[in-house]
């Protein structure tokens, strides 16, 4: 217990220097030494002064001030004084909700993965031309999500919880030992059941993992990344050379290869590799509507060991252009009416595949409306009349920030859709795709696995 003495020690040391000294210590540590006496309970919460809340949030995180904010609603709000006193709580707090899962309740949940997600939004931009300095928030995030395995549990938070799962991409789960292969070949099966049941893909979510109020369908994402990502993990060791970047790091804001610029937001221009995933027609056909494995969409017709998914890898050249010259081109109704920092980008290019033949690709690039980086493209099959019978759409999104390695995970369909009586407006085909940025000099090979 400390005595007045103690306390009158205490007192006569000024409060300034208490607070540079204080600086130094862990969080929890400044809280002890909040409850040694009310003096130094005053000296730790007493006030207005944000210097001590300051200097012990930059001590393990990125500084906010310098993220990037994509919705000019983020940007009024950033001309606030940023509350570093309650950011560190929440954070803390964050970690300690993480560390007694699955005893936290519901809301704490929630909230613990709301912060966790600003965290990875609030992370350093990967800086150009410099030396690479890790991101402190990502850092931490990582070691808290590894050592909980928070993100192992079930949740009743899905599109927080999927998010941070799509965000690690199954960098957390090695499948190195008997119970982790075996828990990555049951969420294949939950994955392959979301992705490839075609009424995910309907004008009302816009025909790509959204949900009916414009924003990310999170859920959907995460089963996308996961179909494409243990696709490639059951294939020939050479396949293990070509894989999209995942892990928290790749998520940050131009950690892609460059060059970037001002009009170049987005960093379009370049070259890419594109996964792309289907199944047989017949099979998307007999998995959806017929008694094939115990009636439609049953898990069982995945678990046949005949059931065979292909998975190719594409590259895609892409380059600026302005609107007027796209030969197709459909509004992005989850883009409209945002105000944001970044105008919308159109681009044309090729793409091509393993046998050489080349398609033309065209679309866009856009911010939506909860800020996350929306990408549309089209393949136009050359010498066709351009109209729905002829185009296969795709839209994604960018896992993380702008321009980030992680690059972007969405779905393909056919843009011409069945209106028969009994399937009403479904594509007749849908499955995933994984497209990430290469440096310019990258040759690669390109593959085909059927």
């Amino acid at each position: 217990m400390t005595t007045a003495s103690e306390s009158a020690r205490l007192l006569s040391i000024p409060a300034e220097l208490v607070h540079h000294i204080l600086a130094f210590c862990l969080p929890t540590d400044v809280a002890n030494f909040s409850k040694i006496c009310r003096l130094s309970f005053d000296l730790v919460y007493s006030g207005n002064d944000q210097f001590l809340w300051r200097e012990l949030f930059l001590n393990s995180y990125d500084d906010p001030r310098k993220a990037i904010r994509t919705l000019t609603l983020d940007e009024v709000s950033f001309l606030k004084p940023f509350d570093w006193k309650y950011e560190l709580q929440s954070r803390t707090e964050a970690e300690i909700i993480a560390r007694r899962t699955p005893h936290a309740e519901p809301d704490e949940r929630q909230r613990a993965l709301e912060t966790f997600i600003s965290a990875a939004l609030q992370a350093l931009p990967t800086p150009r031309n410099t030396e690479d300095q890790p991101s402190l928030n990502l850092q931490w995030l990582d070691r808290v999500l590894r050592e909980t395995r928070m993100l192992n549990q079930l949740q009743t938070e899905t599109q927080a919880h999927s998010r941070l799962r799509a965000y690690i991409s199954l960098s957390h789960d090695p499948s190195t030992d008997e119970d982790s292969r075996q828990a990555v070949a049951a969420r294949r099966i939950d994955s392959r059941c979301f992705v490839y049941d075609i009424r995910n893909y309907r004008n009302v979510n816009y025909w790509g993992p959204f949900l009916a109020n414009g924003s990310v369908n999170w859920t959907h994402v995460e089963h996308l990344a996961n179909v494409v990502l243990t696709n490639l993990r059951e294939l020939p060791g050479s396949w293990a050379a070509t894989v999209p970047p995942s892990g928290l790091e790749n998520t940050r804001a131009f950690s892609a290869p460059g060059p970037y610029s001002d009009t170049d937001w987005a960093g379009v221009e370049g070259t890419w590799r594109r996964y792309v995933c289907f199944m047989d027609y017949r099979d998307l056909f007999a998995f959806n509507y017929s008694n094939v494995a115990h009636g439609p969409r049953n898990p069982e017709f995945f678990r046949d060991i005949r059931f065979r998914e292909a998975t190719r890898l594409i590259e895609i050249k892409l380059h600026l252009v302005q609107q007027s010259q796209l030969c197709f081109h459909e509004p992005s109704p989850d883009c409209e009416n945002v105000e944001t920092r970044y105008p919308t980008l159109y681009f044309c290019g090729t793409s091509r595949g393993v046998s050489g033949n080349e398609a033309k690709v065209e679309g866009s690039v856009c911010i939506g409306i909860d800020g996350t980086v929306r990408w549309t493209f089209y393949d136009l099959i050359q010498g066709a009349v351009h109209n729905s019978s002829t185009l296969w759409c795709s839209k994604g999104v960018q896992l993380g920030s702008i321009a980030s390695a992680a690059g972007i995970v969405g779905s393909w369909s056919t843009s011409m859709h069945d209106q028969g009586a009994n399937v009403a407006d479904y594509p007749l085909v849908a499955g995933p795709f994984w497209l990430w940025k290469v440096p310019p000099a990258y040759t690669g090979p390109l593959r085909d696995f059927t």
